[in-house]
């Protein structure tokens, strides 16, 4: 269990709805696929999501890699994964997927595919 801080101000599901601009529901998914655990208030007795300016901020950065494409699948992989990321990272990454989309360009599954469309 989390020790919260006296200090640390908290904000409801709908506040970060609004800061975020995304919905309550959209909040709720990303608890229930486990990108996010935010506190639970136990004095109500629905208890209430409550959300300190660190999850806020990664819940930016979640929002932001969604804008980009990136699936709350991928985003588990990632969370869980470990990777090392470093400078070469994206390049070797992108050479590898152009190098694996010229494969499949040039594969007969991909011409038979192309020709049924």
């Amino acid at each position: 269990m989390t020790l919260l801080a006296k200090d640390v101000p908290f904000y409801q599901i709908s506040q970060v709805s609004k800061l975020l601009g995304i919905t309550s529901d959209r909040l709720r998914t990303y608890e229930e696929e486990g990108l996010i655990k935010p506190y639970r208030a136990k004095h109500t007795k629905d208890g209430k999501r409550l959300f300190t300016l660190e999850e806020i901020e990664w819940l930016e950065i979640l929002r932001e890699l969604i804008k980009l494409g990136v699936t709350i699948p991928v985003i588990r992989i990632l969370i869980s994964s470990k990777l090392k990321i470093g400078k070469n990272f994206v390049q070797d990454k992108d050479e590898q997927i152009i190098n694996l989309i010229e494969k499949m360009y040039l594969h007969p599954v991909y011409k038979k595919l192309l020709s049924s469309i």
